[in-house]
């Protein structure tokens, strides 16, 4: 709580706010990392990483958003907490883990997985830790929320390149690793 009031008395500013407020809301509904999977499907040569980041997104979904958090049930910090003001609309989930950061972090690793994507890889893995740091920025969740976010993502783009790396080694005989 101490970083969230912290954030929220010292750091906050209107044109700051304004910007978090609006970045951060690129990632409802995994908005931007959708678009960049997209982005990815359509050019063959990552058409790959596309699927993969595709994967991972859809098995963040399940496990984040389907399991964990109406497993943890953790109340946001602006409704546990009166003096918490959020910047953004109430959100409809539970706090605990962050699901903009999981699918941030989730569609990272593919792009970093591979040699092609590398570069576009480090773009997106900035723009995954600005969207964690938003969330806290603008009070939608803990700090403790957001590593949980960073840890499911994670795990979710490793799971989703070693799958799809083994079913497309399958199908063709092609055993290059992502």
């Amino acid at each position: 709580m101490n970083i969230l009031y912290y954030v929220q008395d010292n750091l906050r500013g209107e044109v700051l706010n304004t910007i978090v407020s609006i970045f951060t809301s690129l990632g409802n509904y995994g908005l931007i990392w959708i678009l960049f999977t997209l982005a990815l499907l359509i050019y063959p040569k990552t058409r790959k990483i596309g699927i993969t980041c595709a994967v991972a997104l859809i098995l963040e979904l399940i496990i984040c958003n389907g399991i964990l958090k109406n497993i943890f049930a953790r109340t946001r910090p602006y409704d546990a907490f009166e003096n918490i003001r959020c910047l953004v609309p109430p959100q409809r989930d539970y706090s605990f883990p962050s699901g903009h950061t999981a699918s941030s972090f989730a569609a990272v690793v593919p792009a970093l997985a591979d040699k092609k994507t590398r570069h576009i890889g480090v773009f997106a893995l900035i723009v995954a830790v600005l969207m964690a740091l938003s969330r806290i920025y603008v009070c939608v969740h803990y700090p403790s929320d957001v590593i949980g976010g960073v840890v499911v993502g994670l795990l979710c783009g490793i799971l989703s390149c070693r799958f799809v790396q083994r079913v497309i080694d399958n199908k063709t005989g092609n055993h290059n690793k992502i």
